[in-house]
C-alpha cells in the first residue's frame, strides 16, 4: 500500500498485491473493506473516449484456477478512499478480501513509501 507522505492527494491510497487461487475452480475478489477508509473499491485502468482512466471495476478481479493475478499500477488494484488518517513508511493497515467463493481474508498490508512526484498510473500494455 502507497504511503500518503508527499503524495497530492492524501485522502487516497491504493493497495497493490498477489493472489494465489491454488483451487480447481475460478474465484473472483468481489469487495474488500478496511477501518482506515471510508470507501473501499476495486478498480482498473481501461481506455474511455480513447484515454486510459481509473474506474471501478464491474464484476470483481478474477483470480484464475491453479494460478494468481497481480494487483498492480497501471493494472487492476484496491483503492482505499476518505482516509481517516494518514499513512506513513513502515506503518500496517488491515485490510479484508471477499471472494465469490464465500471465503475472506484478513491481511495486514505494509505501507511502503510513495515514490512518485504526483499520484497517477501508467497503463501497462495489454497482454490481448
Amino acid at each position: 500500500m502507497r504511503a500518503t507522505t508527499g503524495a497530492k492527494d492524501t485522502t487516497m491510497t491504493a493497495a497493490f498485491l498477489s493472489l494465489t487461487n491454488p483451487g480447481d475452480t475460478e474465484v473472483k475478489l468481489t469487495s474488500a473493506t478496511s477501518p482506515i477508509a471510508a470507501v473501499v473499491q476495486l478498480h482498473e485502468m481501461a481506455m474511455q473516449d480513447g484515454k486510459m482512466v481509473m474506474r471501478e471495476k464491474p464484476g470483481g478481479i478474477t483470480v484464475p484456477a491453479g494460478s494468481h493475478t497481480h494487483l498492480s499500477p497501471g493494472g487492476d488494484h484496491i483503492m482505499l478512499m476518505s482516509l481517516k488518517q494518514p499513512l506513513k513508511p513502515g506503518d500496517e493497515v488491515p485490510l479484508t478480501l471477499k471472494f465469490s467463493d464465500n471465503t475472506t481474508h484478513d491481511l495486514k498490508v505494509p505501507v511502503k513509501a510513495f515514490t512518485e512526484e504526483e499520484e497517477h498510473y501508467h497503463p501497462t500494455p495489454s497482454t490481448k
